[in-house]
């Protein structure tokens, strides 16, 4: 019999015990193309030749958007920031099939922006209010053109180091155009201006509750051109505040096990590894996103957030605490549009701007009433052991001044509500006056040296000052 010759070569065996390597290949997703980025003002904080001066920062705070001075990214997470435009309900607002809603509430608590009484004006297109008109010729004064490009706005306020209304000014335009409004190009929409002729309003805005309208605004948008079955143009470019999502995203739907931990704002704790390993580690798992578990957006209790160290990244307030997942549907972004046009036209009257002064005045009120409750156990306490002091009895009378000036100045909000007509300055007592007045009386018609086995007036007499605060 013939043998059977085998010409090729055989390669050995692999050994039994030899581990297999697993790949594991990241999914290919399409990537958002978006100007809407934080690259710009997250290089204008943290510039390390050309820091923001104290003043810039003062201002920054003085408007309510200390929170943006802790961002801690400078990109857009493009597949992530995809699926979240694609599954966002704008016409609920919401995410996850209804199981996300984004409210004005986590907007504030992912941005640390203000959320304040009066409604964020926008001027129509073509508006030749004189107003308007004045405010957009004082700010075109500063560039060259009719369409200003926002870099060159970000140039611009590197240079404004006084921080006065001029920086305030392009610092809200600027971020507006770049980061948290609705442009799809690189110019600055300048019809914002509108809301900005009084820049010591701007923390009074509910500037959430603008990003809301706008986020539904540019999704709904994005979407009618991606999903379309002719495209009209060949780039579909998102012009919303898609970091909103991404951020709320991040925090609200725990994928397995948190591993950030919850801070206000938000923004301060995912940093770009941290977003790059959440990313990677959802779709080494499932291939996709939103397979978490969605849970409750923190609580904030307001304290001053920490010393900014414009380099190096800083850590805010943790707040651990989480209120429940609202029970309601929530209406429908695009059905409140109706009573939003209602408001669109309208500056803020000087009514309202009032109205906030005097609820900040009744607010402080509140806290002298608070104190004079503990001052009154003390203050009888004092009346029954020394019961012919007269500096206890005029501190006492003081006292009661302040709270009868409290008095006044909550009936003076409810009438000016109801009526209109009176003036809450009219009934206000002023505390200080009543503590100096006290204090010249007791000067006067005291001999404090004859007083036997007592200190110096003046160790008994609490500080005008202190006592106003």
């Amino acid at each position: 019999m013939k043998e059977l010759v085998c010409n090729r070569e055989c390669t050995p065996a692999e050994p039994a015990n030899k581990k297999r390597k697993i790949s594991h290949k990241m999914p290919k997703m399409p990537s958002l193309r978006s100007r809407m980025s934080p690259s710009g003002i997250y290089q204008f904080i943290n510039n390390p030749t050309n820091k923001p001066s104290d003043n810039q920062i003062l201002a920054i705070k003085q408007m309510g958007f200390e929170g943006l001075l802790h961002l801690q990214t400078d990109t857009i997470p493009g597949n992530l920031a995809y699926w979240l435009v694609s599954t966002f309900d704008p016409y609920k607002g919401c995410l996850l099939d209804g199981n996300l809603p984004i409210l004005e509430e986590d907007i504030h608590a992912c941005m640390g922006i203000p959320m304040g009484p009066l409604v964020v004006d926008e001027a129509p297109i073509g508006d030749k209010s004189p107003q308007f008109l004045s405010l957009l010729e004082d700010f075109k004064s500063q560039y060259e053109g009719d369409l200003i490009d926002v870099k060159v706005i970000l140039r611009k306020l590197s240079t404004q180091i006084d921080g006065g209304d001029s920086f305030k000014r392009n610092f809200i335009v600027y971020i507006f155009s770049s980061f948290l409004g609705g442009v799809k190009g690189n110019k600055a929409s300048l019809r914002i201006l509108k809301s900005l002729s009084d820049t010591s309003l701007i923390s009074e805005y509910n500037w959430c509750n603008f990003i809301k309208k706008k986020l539904a605004e540019q999704v709904l948008s994005w979407q009618k051109e991606e999903f379309s079955e002719e495209k009209t143009v060949k780039e579909n470019w998102f012009g919303g505040p898609i970091m909103v999502l991404v951020f709320i995203y991040l925090d609200r739907c725990v994928f397995m096990v948190r591993t950030v931990s919850r801070q206000y704002p938000t923004l301060s704790t995912w940093t770009k590894k941290a977003i790059s390993k959440r990313i990677k580690d959802e779709l080494k798992s499932k291939s996709s996103f939103g397979h978490g578990s969605v849970e409750g957006g923190i609580v904030i209790n307001h304290k001053p957030l920490p010393k900014i160290e414009l380099v190096q990244s800083s850590k805010p307030t943790i707040v651990s605490e989480q209120h429940p997942m609202p029970k309601k549907v929530i209406p429908s972004v695009l059905e409140e549009e109706d009573k939003d046009d209602r408001d669109r036209n309208n500056v803020p009257t000087s009514s309202q701007v009032n109205n906030v002064f005097v609820d900040k005045l009744v607010s402080k009120a509140n806290n002298l009433a608070k104190a004079f409750v503990e001052y009154k156990s003390v203050a009888s306490e004092a009346l029954n052991k020394l019961p012919s002091s007269e500096v206890v009895c005029k501190m006492v009378a003081a006292v009661d001044g302040i709270a009868y000036g409290f008095n006044l100045s909550q009936q003076s909000k409810s009438d000016e509500e109801n009526e209109g007509k009176d003036n809450e300055e009219d009934h206000v007592v002023h505390a200080d006056k009543v503590v100096e007045n006290v204090l010249r009386d007791v000067q006067e018609n005291e001999n404090v040296d004859s007083v036997k086995g007592k200190d110096n007036v003046e160790d008994h007499v609490v500080d005008t000052d202190k006592v106003v605060e």
